[in-house]
């Protein structure tokens, strides 16, 4: 693992400010949905928020990216009234699924194949779990439906992250492999 660079960390902070963006843009979209099922949306829509902790991990993975991440967002999403129904409590459904992406990259390595699509699956369903022991007290098939649509929103999400890592990836090495030339260095644009 590698130290966390001030390019890693701007990274990571675009990272925490589109998650938040993303998720308040699909929630009344996913709440239009999940309202017919007398089921709460969120966790529909956490999938698609959760894609950008996992890009954020596959592209700085630095020790604890993700629940770095996680944190910051959970503290932004109170300070700016984003929590909901949660509350303070909120800290716990932001943070455990950052603190099950990095705990599944020391056993799944970030570049593999499944990494990403995994990593979308648990953590939308952690972030359900805690979400519905802390307030909605869901139970059986509503329970159940609810635990579906957000593995199905996991995965949708962890194929994106997959995506997109991969080519920030390439485009990233592509940037980081060009040095000025020696004789560019007394030019002026």
């Amino acid at each position: 693992m590698k130290k966390a660079t001030l390019r890693d960390l701007a990274f990571l902070a675009i990272c925490v400010a589109l998650s938040l963006v993303v998720k308040r843009i699909i929630s009344p979209v996913t709440n239009g949905l999940t309202d017919f099922f007398r089921i709460p949306g969120g966790s529909t829509a956490a999938g698609f928020s959760l894609a950008f902790l996992i890009i954020g991990k596959r592209i700085a993975p630095f020790p604890f990216a993700a629940t770095v991440m996680s944190l910051v967002q959970a503290l932004l999403a109170l300070a700016l009234g984003f929590s909901g129904y949660q509350g303070a409590l909120a800290i716990f459904s932001y943070v455990a699924p950052g603190l099950l992406i990095d705990g599944l990259s020391l056993i799944l390595k970030q570049q593999h194949p499944l990494f990403c699509f995994v990593a979308g699956i648990l953590s939308c369903i952690v972030s359900a779990v805690i979400s519905n022991l802390l307030v909605f007290h869901l139970a059986g098939i509503s329970l159940l439906l609810w635990l579906l649509l957000a593995a199905l929103s996991g995965a949708l999400g962890g194929l994106l992250a997959q995506l997109v890592s991969s080519r920030l990836q390439k485009a990233v090495g592509r940037f980081a492999m060009q040095k000025p030339k020696p004789e560019d260095a007394g030019k002026e644009n």
